[in-house]
């Protein structure tokens, strides 16, 4: 019988790490002889009590849950990252933990697994989050598609399962700023695609700050698109052939008509203009080589504290490898 791993990364989730588990944990058991399943919880440096609750959850029900737990917060592709090494399963569901993704939708993906499909995308038709929610991810998401990833999804994705063969192309190459839905998307083939409607969040607040998405959106462009540099060398050139155009005109208005060229004023807003234009371009380039440097240090993406694995794994030695190489990535990766 085919093995389902879920991983649901988990911060400052207090409030819905457990009505979540048990909403997934209902729906899995409803598909009981199609797959067999486990649920893995990985604890992102959650500064709240959610890693006591994951501890009695995984007290409660050994047999299917396992717990990887982070020395402190890395992100959540990290903990991603972290709990597709340390799954055993055939096949892994990514699942958040507020609640705005329906597990309902899990075995539906995994019977298009079953059925050959490598990647299957739960991608947002619509969602209930307020405009102000909504508005920058919308622009996030059309700029990635637009000029980084032209076979990204239009409203993105968060919620996905990808089979054995496509964990183990990402987890070969680590990225310290990747960009999660890229690597999932450059490492698999043909993707197929469920709608849904992405619900409200009923509990606790979002981590996922204006900042980060800032952040991501770089990290998004600088791994897959050339389009920042492209823009740079078109403005740098722009600004060549109006420094000609300007100075031939400053010629022929001294040579026809005597006059002289503008003072202090003109010259202090062209140097302003020229200057902003120069450190916004060292700016982009200095993306580029932080994050190029960051990838060659060789860090580890997270170092995790301790783990756990379901009892009915311990003497699967499959699984014991992936724990052996969660703890090779989080001191050699």
């Amino acid at each position: 019988m085919p093995k389902l791993s879920v991983v649901i990364p988990v911060y400052r989730e207090a409030l819905g790490v457990r009505r979540n588990f048990e909403r997934l944990k209902s729906v899995l058991d409803c598909h009981a002889g199609e797959f067999e399943y486990e649920i893995i919880l990985v604890n992102d440096g959650s500064p709240d009590n959610s890693l006591e609750i994951m501890e009695e959850i995984h007290s409660e029900f050994p047999a299917i849950t396992g717990l990887v737990s982070f020395v402190r917060n890395f992100g959540q592709v990290a903990a991603i990252s972290a709990g597709l090494r340390f799954c055993s399963g055939d096949c892994a569901a990514v699942i958040s933990c507020d609640l705005q993704d329906p597990p309902e939708l899990i075995p539906q993906m995994f019977s298009h697994w079953h059925a050959g499909r490598k990647t299957v995308l739960a991608v947002r038709a619509d969602r209930e989050d307020s405009f102000a929610a909504t508005l920058p991810s919308a622009i996030f998401y059309r700029l990635m598609k637009a000029y980084a990833l032209p076979t990204l999804p239009e409203r993105g994705f968060d919620f996905f399962l990808v089979d054995r063969v496509v964990i183990e192309r990402m987890l070969a190459h680590p990225e310290s700023n990747g960009f999660l839905q890229g690597q999932i998307l450059f490492a698999s083939g043909p993707v197929y695609e469920i709608p849904y409607t992405r619900r409200a969040r009923d509990a606790g607040e979002s981590s996922w700050s204006l900042r980060k998405k800032l952040k991501y959106l770089l990290d998004g462009f600088a791994a897959y698109s050339f389009t920042p540099i492209r823009l740079i060398a078109a403005c740098g050139l722009l600004l060549f052939f109006a420094g000609i155009l300007i100075s031939i005109g400053l010629v022929v208005q001294r040579i026809l008509y005597g006059t002289r060229s503008a003072g202090w004023s003109s010259i202090m807003v062209t140097m302003l203009l020229l200057h902003g234009t120069e450190m916004l371009m060292i700016g982009v380039i200095g993306e580029y080589l932080w994050r190029t440097l960051d990838q060659s240090r060789a860090r580890p993406l997270y170092i995790v504290d301790y783990e756990k694995r379901p009892r009915n794994a311990e003497s699967d030695p499959g699984h014991n490898g992936a724990s052996e190489m969660i703890r090779s990535n989080a001191t050699a990766s």
